[in-house]
């Protein structure tokens, strides 16, 4: 198992007895154990999941029961969440949900076996076309969040909160077409905004934060935020559409 120092002991040990349970169920059938995400990060928070993909030869019913238990254990004591994978499948996975993909290519770590993602290729197409579907996807819900909850701003704040994820997730999908590297998506949005230079988006990541955090917000911070990161997500459409002839 590869080290995971950066998390605290309590989880290494969770993680290591969940990939020690994955072996003895799934024997030869399991290929793989990836971590991703803000833990492979080292950038887990208390309310964070840990987010796993477990790769397999077959999804075997008799497998996945014995395996059932230390997962269920996992997901109770640590918020183990597991995407289960066949290896068939890495290819598909990477043209249905590039922008996923992408993220764990940024964030890994093998816990167990060979690295399915080395060398995994994602169909620039795909990721421009998903990016664009995620963006105007998370417009609309701010819109119309907006519209509901705009006289609270104690229910407005938490959907800036839900709408990072998807939104890093995007920047670091625009510097990955426009041939460029990244660490996380949470440097990607920052590099995306400073390049920007518009002062109405400097704090989003700050604010990004705070809300994560549980902390409250000064008044109409939260309001001018919304409209800020709606504002944002129409900038990154239109250098997604300009990336689409961007070349490797």
């Amino acid at each position: 198992m590869t080290a995971t120092t950066q998390l605290p002991p309590p989880l290494q040990q969770g993680l290591s007895a969940l990939v020690e349970g994955a072996q003895a169920a799934f024997g030869e059938d399991l290929l793989a154990v990836v971590l991703f995400g803000s833990a492979a990060e080292g950038r887990l928070r208390s309310a964070s999941d840990l987010n796993l993909v477990i790769v397999l030869r077959r999804f075997d019913g008799i497998g996945v029961d014995e395996f059932r238990d230390s997962y269920r254990l996992a997901h109770a004591a640590a918020r183990v969440r597991a995407m289960f994978l066949l290896g068939s499948e890495l290819e598909m996975a990477a043209q249905l949900f590039p922008v996923k993909i992408t993220d764990i290519l940024l964030r890994r770590i093998v816990l167990y076996g060979t690295d399915p993602f080395a060398g995994l290729e994602i169909p620039r197409d795909a990721l421009r076309h998903q990016a664009m579907q995620m963006l105007t996807n998370l417009t609309l819900v701010l819109r119309e969040r907006y519209a509901l909850l705009s006289l609270r701003e104690d229910k407005l704040a938490p959907v800036l909160g839900e709408v990072a994820p998807p939104l890093r997730a995007c920047a670091a999908a625009l510097l990955t077409l426009e041939g460029r590297t990244t660490v996380s998506p949470r440097a990607a949005l920052e590099a995306v905004i400073g390049e920007c230079g518009d002062p109405r988006w400097t704090d989003v990541p700050e604010l990004f934060q705070k809300v994560r955090q549980g902390l409250v917000l000064a008044p109409g911070q939260a309001r001018s935020a919304l409209f800020a990161v709606i504002d944002l997500a129409a900038n990154l459409q239109t250098r997604l559409q300009a990336a689409a002839g961007v070349s490797r």
